[in-house]
């Protein structure tokens, strides 16, 4: 039965379509929340008022969702948005929290997303992004493949 087992999950495995996964998933959901916050942008500057933020974060935190979603869905500066998404989920995981105290189930949203984002900043786009600003071997941004030894292929 043990060899059946590894057998079966050796052949499901896929890290790089795993983390395309992830980041299509995570980035749509950024997206369709800015979407959402677009679509109702005076009501979604007096929610940020009332939280205690100035109304232009408002336009700064739409325009990230739906620019950064679109970008973590084609794999496009996945670090850069991965570090913004997950400061942005705190954030909001600490003041939503502050605001409208529920407990873990308040925030259990927002510390998931954190934790995938900063997944993603570590990880960076993988191998199925449209353009990925990261040498695969090493991570470094705009690596060319020679500063780390990476042989090219």
């Amino acid at each position: 039965m043990k060899i059946i087992i590894d057998r079966i999950s050796r052949a499901w495995y896929s890290d790089r379509l795993g983390m395309l996964i992830i980041r299509f998933v995570a980035g749509l959901i950024f997206f369709l929340h800015g979407w959402d916050k677009w679509h109702n942008l005076p009501g979604t500057v007096s929610m940020f008022e009332l939280l205690g933020f100035y109304g232009w974060v408002a336009y700064f935190i739409t325009a990230l969702e739906v620019i950064g979603g679109l970008a973590l869905m084609l794999g496009v500066a996945t670090r850069l948005f991965g570090l913004l998404f997950g400061v942005e989920m705190i954030t909001a995981a600490i003041v939503v929290n502050a605001h409208m105290p529920r407990g873990f189930h308040g925030y259990e949203l927002e510390l998931l997303l954190a934790a995938v984002s900063f997944g993603l900043m570590f990880a960076g786009s993988g191998a199925f992004s449209f353009y990925a600003l990261e040498c695969e071997r090493c991570g470094g941004v705009f690596c060319d493949g020679e500063a780390c030894g990476a042989e090219l292929n």
